[in-house]
């Protein structure tokens, strides 16, 4: 008898956990959907969530930034492997504690106009106050603060995109430390914000294409161009002079 009541509590823990495992995921695969797209203004998707309700620890797969409209690259972001560590009983309350936040080798692209680049426009979205409106219908949902003690980014592969040229770039690492902290807590978007500045410093720092780089991309086009022309009308001339022939 003893026995048979303890098979039926590890069968009822056992379908409990699991019940737990996939409802956690899916709080945190629609949180980062709804509070990323809103305080963005852009959509942000994610393929799948996997994070253990009793150690706290997991992953993110196939996050995705839409870029801004009135640019042309589908993705301002491309995150496919996002490696996290969460305080488990800070999850419901007022302040989540993310103990680490580490973004394996993402694909950023950063595409520049005259007067403005998508990831600028990107924290231009964020609104002053870090938060939605509060007649927004997420504005509930986006109202979890944070702690966020190791946020890095590791791996980048920045895609930088003009008019005149594009080229692959290496960023150097990302590592900041205990955002939110200094106030006690930060909301989603101003959590972002310290993100995506650091960001934008790190790309103005990085090897991007220069003046004579571009110069010659344009250059060589143009001579690309002319290139074309004279070979076409070359072989234009040879079949009439055969017709005439």
């Amino acid at each position: 008898m003893i026995k048979k009541i303890l098979i039926c509590v590890v069968f009822l823990m056992l379908f409990a956990g699991g019940g737990l495992f996939f409802y956690l995921d899916s709080i945190v695969k629609s949180g980062i959907e709804i509070v990323g797209s809103s305080v963005l203004g852009t959509a942000v998707t994610v393929d799948s969530v996997s994070l253990s309700p009793l150690s706290g620890q997991g992953s993110i797969s196939g996050l995705r930034v839409a870029n801004p409209e009135g640019f042309e690259s589908q993705y301002a972001f491309e995150l496919d492997s996002i490696l996290v560590s969460i305080n488990v009983n800070t999850i419901f309350t007022d302040a989540a504690e993310i103990e680490s936040l580490i973004i394996m080798q993402p694909i950023i692209t950063y595409e520049t106009k005259i007067t403005s680049d998508n990831i600028r426009t990107l924290l231009d979205n964020l609104s002053e106050e870090g938060s939605v409106p509060a007649d927004s219908d997420v504005a509930e949902d986006s109202g979890q603060q944070m702690i966020i003690r190791e946020f890095r980014m590791v791996g980048s592969q920045l895609n930088f995109v003009s008019a005149l040229a594009s080229a692959p770039i290496t960023l150097a690492d990302i590592e900041i430390r205990d955002i939110g902290a200094e106030s006690g807590n930060a909301s989603a978007a101003n959590a972002v914000r310290v993100v995506l500045q650091e960001l934008v410093a790190s790309i103005l720092s990085a090897d991007l294409p220069g003046l004579d780089e571009l110069r010659e991309s344009v250059e060589g086009r143009i001579q690309d161009g002319v290139q074309q022309v004279e070979e076409a009308v070359e072989g234009l001339g040879g079949r009439l002079r055969n017709i005439l022939n």
